[in-house]
């Protein structure tokens, strides 16, 4: 079977990353790639437009920018479902030239889950040390359940490694689904955590297992057993659809959170020192923010554990404050971008006071949003 594998993956010499038209994975992956992260060449499918804003065409304008093997996108249909599926289908059914591996949604595979256990390890570090404090809860949005799964498995990890981190009483890890769909699954069946979803792949049970599996394979402890009680006895998700909202784009709640830190907010790193405000989109980051802020203003009613006012919260940001602009000519790769795109990036505005700027490839110029961009990256 693993010289199959092998085999399989030899034949299939490049990467398609799938996502929406604001996708950051589509971004993390190209500029992984353009930064010498020894990938195959890599080939981007915006399968769907999402929500317009501005946001998510500047994450479209950086993987435009980054060099890349090709694009596909939802203006051309028929190709980028043939892309697709080519990088779906077994190799034998499949013309040599079309070949690609998929890189799953948001990021969710065994590898993808390791790597956030990784950073949850950091963090445990960083608590033992007394440089970061042990917090009450961490906040963070859902899509594949990717980053999720590796708190957990990290937080499962660190408890057995002895770490003196994630002790505190009631500690737990709150996720907001970013889609609407999964949201309203999680609120009617329990999916992300029920026993039957071992085998549902994208749901935080089936990643959580397969990884914790995949470490013990590898050497490392068997944690499935204390991983799976982090998962079902320390993680809430809020699922109300005032916080969620539609995927892609800002929900009510969201939009008042990211306004009020517009508003009042500020970011410091230690000693005091003023550090780049958070990039709080409305696909992501600024969901989980507002059921933080949720929290912090309960006063304990309502199913809110008692005393929570005034202790540690953590937002986990999945979202960069930095987007990157690469040497390509993303202007002029938009502006010959099918009318469909064009009208989804035209359409988006600008929904933070910290982030003026523009898209309007009929009468404006790349100056409108450059001003947000940074290149060197």
């Amino acid at each position: 079977a693993s010289a199959t594998t092998e085999m399989e993956r030899a034949k299939r010499a490049s990467l398609l990353v799938i996502g929406s038209g604001g996708s950051n994975q589509v971004v993390a992956t190209v500029l992984h790639a353009a930064n010498g992260g020894h990938l195959p060449p890599v080939s981007v499918a915006w399968a769907s437009d999402d929500v317009p804003d501005l946001d998510n065409t500047l994450n479209m304008l950086s993987g435009l920018s980054l060099p890349v093997a090709r694009h596909f996108n939802w203006g051309r249909t028929g190709p980028t479902l043939a892309a697709i599926a080519a990088a779906l289908l077994p190799a034998h059914l499949v013309p040599r030239a079309s070949l690609a591996t998929p890189l799953p949604l948001g990021g969710n595979s065994v590898a993808g889950v390791l790597g956030q256990v990784s950073g949850a390890l950091e963090l445990a570090e960083q608590i033992q040390l007394g440089t970061a404090p042990d917090p009450a809860a961490i906040y963070l949005p859902v899509g594949s359940s990717c980053t999720i799964s590796g708190l957990v498995l990290g937080v499962a990890l660190s408890r057995h490694l002895g770490l003196a981190a994630f002790r505190q009483p009631g500690f737990e890890i709150v996720g907001v689904p970013v889609h609407q769909l999964l949201a309203k699954a999680q609120r009617l069946t329990g999916m992300q955590v029920a026993g039957w979803a071992q085998v549902v792949p994208l749901t935080a049970r089936h990643s959580v297992t397969a990884a914790a599996a995949a470490l013990a394979r590898m050497g490392g402890p068997d944690l499935t057993e204390e991983a799976v009680c982090v998962l079902t006895t320390q993680v809430r998700f809020v699922t109300d659809p005032d916080i969620v909202g539609i995927y892609g784009g800002h929900s009510p709640a969201s939009l008042a959170a990211s306004r009020a830190y517009d508003a009042t907010g500020a970011v410091t790193v230690q000693g005091g020192a003023a550090a780049p405000p958070l990039w709080l989109c409305g696909h992501f980051a600024a969901k989980a923010l507002a059921a933080m802020l949720e929290d912090l203003n309960s006063d304990g009613r309502g199913g809110q554990q008692p005393g929570w006012c005034g202790t540690n919260r953590m937002l986990w940001m999945t979202k960069s404050a930095v987007q990157p602009r690469g040497e390509g000519d993303e202007w002029a790769a938009l502006r010959a971008m099918p009318a469909r795109v064009q009208e989804w990036a035209n359409r988006g505005q600008a929904m933070s006071s910290l982030r003026p700027g523009k898209v309007d490839t009929e009468a404006g110029t790349a100056e409108d949003y450059r001003g947000l961009m940074k290149r060197g990256v």
